[in-house]
């Protein structure tokens, strides 16, 4: 006589073992963490050079759009340009989690400007 044979059973994606499960990946807050943790003032460095760098880049777009004049014009200049690099945030997070590492490998062929921009000497 001849035997049932069952199909293959798939499992339900509820019933998937903790240790097959796949982790979430990291919001960006805790990878922007982990990046500091990491990285330290390099990447603060990182990070607050392209702040800078889009909050004068905005306000020099708006003072060239707008014939603004006066210090009043200049303070709305440098506000809106804050404003607008404030919009950016997330792309500059992402920037910095982007250049951050390839920099510090980069830097390590300067000693000099390695130690000034992470506060340590190299491993």
């Amino acid at each position: 006589m001849m035997q049932t044979v069952e199909p293959p059973v798939t499992p339900n994606p509820n019933e998937t073992p903790v240790s097959q499960a796949v982790a979430a990946k990291p919001s960006l807050k805790e990878r922007f963490k982990s990046l500091m943790a990491d990285y330290g003032r390099l990447a603060i460095w990182v990070y607050f050079t392209i702040f800078f760098a889009t909050w004068a880049g905005f306000a020099l777009a708006i003072h060239l759009g707008f014939q603004v004049e006066g210090a009043g014009g200049t303070t709305g200049t440098i506000a809106g340009g804050y404003v607008a690099a404030k919009v950016t945030q997330p792309v500059r997070i992402f920037a910095t989690l982007g250049l951050t590492p390839p920099l510090e490998r980069v830097l390590r062929a300067l000693p000099k400007i390695h130690r000034f921009f992470t506060g340590r000497s190299q491993s």
